[in-house]
């Protein structure tokens, strides 16, 4: 992993988005004091809020033409998916050209994870101080959404069949329930709804066509609130890793959800663990299979999934 020891983020001026909804809301309720312990580290920042799915690419456009290199989510991994979507979309500068940090406040804080990025203040606060610059993959998903096909770049755990489904569920509830007791209850209220999908799995000159009960493909290691679904996944590696499932029953998954949690789901005879760079998911007639990355429910397959090699520059602990 291409690493920088330059701090001059600490003199910078950033672009600061905020997902006012975060956490059920609880950011935007909390943003004043937020912004207040934010300027103790960041004297020059300049605050846009994200009020709407989406509205985070505008901003970032903005914020680059008129100069602005580094870029703050305030949020969880929702208005980090949005905001790196925004850094690849902006045609300004190169991504690597952009400096991404995330203040995990909101309910899902996947992605931090895999970096060792603290969620405390006074922890966040000192690495913000120390931290380095390092660079990782991404992956770009081409999928169907309501208008037809739609694109969009993941930073963590792109999921389909099951995964998507849960998230699908998950995106139309509130709750106030910590972010891993949140995904574990969808996790098992969805079980006896979900119906394994017939498709055929394309990677690495082979194809699978059994129903599929989940398919993961990760740049990080963590989702689902804390799941190790792709416990293989390396962010700077010259691949992503993929996780498959077949058809199991219900009595299975609920028997085998510890390895879920405990990065062992290889221990599990009905997994299937690869490294690849493009994998590509066609639903056989009459079948739908859904998408979602970064927790963000996208739409359905037929889906095509690339990596980005090392496109995006982020503050890491210096120790990772």
């Amino acid at each position: 992993m291409i690493r920088n020891t330059d701090r001059s983020h600490l003199e910078a001026t950033w672009l600061v988005i905020v997902n006012p909804q975060a956490s059920n809301g609880r950011v935007g309720r909390e943003w004043p004091a937020w912004k207040s312990r934010l300027a103790t580290l960041i004297p020059n920042m300049e605050v846009r809020i994200s009020t709407e799915r989406g509205s985070a690419t505008a901003l970032i456009e903005e914020g680059v033409q008129a100069g602005l290199r580094y870029i703050l989510a305030v949020g969880g991994d929702g208005i980090a998916h949005q905001v790196i979507n925004g850094i690849m979309q902006q045609r300004t500068v190169p991504s690597t050209a952009l400096t991404f940090a995330l203040l995990p406040v909101g309910t899902g804080n996947d992605w931090i994870k895999t970096h060792q990025i603290p969620r405390q203040w006074e922890d966040w606060s000192s690495y913000f101080q120390k931290a380095v610059t390092r660079q990782q993959n991404l992956g770009k998903i081409i999928y169907q959404d309501k208008n037809g096909q739609a694109q969009r770049y993941f930073l963590n755990v792109a999921g389909l069949a099951y995964d998507a489904f849960v998230v699908q569920f998950t995106n139309e509830k509130t709750t106030r329930l910590p972010g891993k007791l949140f995904y574990f209850w969808a996790t098992f209220r969805c079980l006896f709804q979900y119906r394994p999908q017939q498709g055929k799995l394309s990677f690495n000159e082979q194809e699978v066509v059994p129903p599929f009960y989940t398919i993961n493909l990760g740049i990080g290691t963590y989702s689902g609130g804390g799941m190790q679904l792709v416990p293989h996944a390396e962010a700077a590696a010259k691949y992503m890793a993929l996780t498959y499932v077949g058809k199991v029953s219900r009595l299975a998954v609920l028997l085998n959800s510890f390895r879920f949690y405990k990065g062992r789901i290889a221990h599990y005879s009905k997994a299937s663990l690869h490294h690849t760079t493009q994998i590509t998911v066609s639903p056989l007639a009459g079948e739908e299979i859904l998408v979602e990355a970064d927790g963000e429910f996208l739409g359905s397959s037929p889906t095509t999934i690339t990596m980005e090699p090392l496109a995006l520059k982020f503050l890491a602990p210096p120790q990772h």
